[in-house]
């Protein structure tokens, strides 16, 4: 079980660089399943963030296994497709997104399972972008991943709280699991 459960938070981060003081925003979608978190750059210029991500392989097995092809899971696919979303979403708001070679999140993912993990970098975050990409990324995730599983489930029409959805898809995977026995 993961340490802690943060519903799509709206953080202030304030960075002191001289006299001035810098405000930005932390997004963090994070349950056993999945994560998204969205978090300034500390690195980089003001409006640059960087967009961590990732799917439970393991707590996804009930859902995807048997439903795929070697080396071509549905919940590590639909996460890599949903990075190219997130990057389309950001040239319609006037910026862009590009993977960045190596994990920034240290503190993530929230489980010693099987994670596989995706990392980008978005310059000059318009103000709207962040929440745009939460509540994109977690409804598609779920799209995409039961699309490549042939399950036809019937799936949240909109993004639940993070408690929520991890209820969500431990009773889906029970379901699976019971039905494979």
């Amino acid at each position: 079980m993961i340490q802690y459960r943060d519903v799509l938070t709206e953080t202030l981060i304030y960075t002191y660089g001289g006299e001035k003081m810098k405000t930005q925003l932390l997004r963090k979608y994070i349950n056993d399943f999945l994560y998204f978190v969205i978090r300034p750059d500390e690195n980089g210029n003001e409006g640059d963030f960087i967009c961590c991500s990732g799917v439970n392989v393991d707590r996804f097995t009930p859902i995807t296994k048997g439903r795929h092809n070697p080396m071509s899971n549905p919940a590590i696919r639909g996460l890599q497709l949903v990075q190219y979303d997130i990057m389309a979403l950001a040239i319609e708001h006037g910026t862009n997104a590009k993977p960045i070679q190596g994990y920034k999140c240290k503190e993530l993912p929230p489980t010693e399972e099987i994670w596989s993990t995706e990392c980008l970098l978005i310059k000059n975050v318009p103000p709207s972008l962040p929440d745009r990409i939460l509540n994109h990324s977690v409804v598609e995730l779920l799209k995409k991943i039961d699309r490549a599983s042939m399950r036809g489930a019937t799936l949240p029409g909109k993004m639940l709280s993070p408690d929520e959805l991890q209820v969500f898809l431990e009773t889906m995977c029970n379901e699976y699991a019971m039905q494979a026995a």
